[in-house]
C-alpha cells in the first residue's frame, strides 16, 4: 500500500502537483553535485541525469579528440614544410682555387652568400650609369662600350629601358654618335644622394666642346633621379651581361633636367 502511495505522489509531481511538505524530495537544501535532498530517489530524474552525464562525458571527449587531431595537423604541416626548406637548399659548396700559368694550383676558398651592396658601391654604380648616358665622344669605340655599359643595367620591362631608347635615337641632338661629328660632352658627377631605399639624386656639371677642343657653352649644373633594383642572376644572363653588371642592378626608371 505504501508503494502505490509513493508512486502516487511520484505522478502528482510529474504532472506539476505539489508535493506534501514532508517530502524530504522538496527540500532547498542543496549537496554536492548540485543536487537537492533526495533527488536520488525520483527514478525519473535519475534516468534523464544519467543520460546527461553521459552525453556530456562524450562531447567532452569528442572536443579533447579534436584538439589533439588539430595539433598533430599542425606539426605535421610544420614537419613538411621543414623538411621541404632543407631539402630545398643546395648541399654543394662551391670551392675557389687559382691555377698559375705554370699549372700550379692556389686554394682560395669556399665561396659564401654575398652579403648587401654597400651603399657607396651602389652610389658609384649610379654616378657611373648616369656618366656613361651623357657622354659624348670622338672614340668610337670607347662611345660603344659606354652604351653597352648603359643597356647592361636596363630591362626590357623596365620603363627607362624606352626612355633611354628615345635619347639615344629620338633625336640627331640626342644620338650620342651624332653628336660626335660636331660635339664632345664630358660630365662630372658632383654628388649622389639616397632619396629613398631604391630612388637616389644624382647631380653633375656637363661641359659641352666642339671638335676643335673649345668650350662650346658654358658648363651646365644637372640633377637626376634614378629608380634601382637589385635582381637574383638567372640562367638567361650572359657572361657579357655579368661582366658588364657584376652587381645585377638594374635602373626602373630615371628622369634628369638642367639645375635652375
Amino acid at each position: 500500500m505504501s508503494n502505490l502511495v509513493e508512486a502516487w505522489k511520484d505522478v502528482k509531481y510529474l504532472l506539476g502537483g505539489e508535493r506534501a511538505s514532508e517530502d524530504e524530495r522538496q527540500s532547498k537544501i542543496t549537496v554536492e553535485g548540485g543536487r537537492r535532498v533526495g533527488e536520488n530517489a525520483n527514478p525519473y530524474l535519475s534516468a534523464r541525469r544519467t543520460w546527461n552525464d553521459l552525453m556530456k562525458a562524450q562531447v567532452a571527449s569528442r572536443r579533447s579528440w579534436e584538439m589533439i587531431a588539430i595539433l598533430c595537423l599542425l606539426i605535421a604541416l610544420a614537419s613538411v614544410g621543414g623538411i621541404t626548406y632543407v631539402g630545398s637548399q643546395s648541399k654543394f659548396i662551391p670551392f675557389l682555387y687559382h691555377v698559375d700559368p705554370h699549372g700550379h694550383a692556389t686554394a682560395i676558398g669556399p665561396v659564401e652568400m654575398a652579403s648587401p651592396t654597400d651603399p657607396r658601391v651602389l652610389a658609384a654604380t649610379i654616378g657611373e650609369f648616369i656618366a656613361n648616358a651623357r657622354l659624348v665622344t670622338v672614340d668610337a669605340a670607347l662611345q660603344r662600350k659606354a652604351v653597352y655599359q648603359v643597356y647592361a643595367m636596363l630591362s626590357e620591362q623596365d620603363p627607362a629601358t624606352g626612355k633611354m631608347n628615345q635619347w639615344m635615337n629620338g633625336t640627331e641632338d640626342s644620338n650620342p654618335f651624332t653628336r660626335a661629328e660636331k660635339e664632345t660632352v664630358t660630365v662630372d658627377i658632383s654628388t649622389v644622394l639616397p632619396q629613398t631605399p631604391d630612388t637616389w639624386e644624382v647631380t653633375w656639371v656637363e661641359s659641352v666642346w666642339d671638335r676643335k677642343g673649345e668650350v662650346k657653352t658654358q658648363p651646365v649644373p644637372m640633377r637626376a633621379l634614378v629608380t634601382v633594383y637589385r635582381a637574383e642572376p638567372s640562367t638567361t644572363v650572359t657572361e657579357d651581361e655579368l661582366r658588364r653588371n657584376p652587381l645585377s642592378v638594374y635602373v626602373r626608371d630615371f628622369s634628369w633636367s638642367k639645375q635652375l
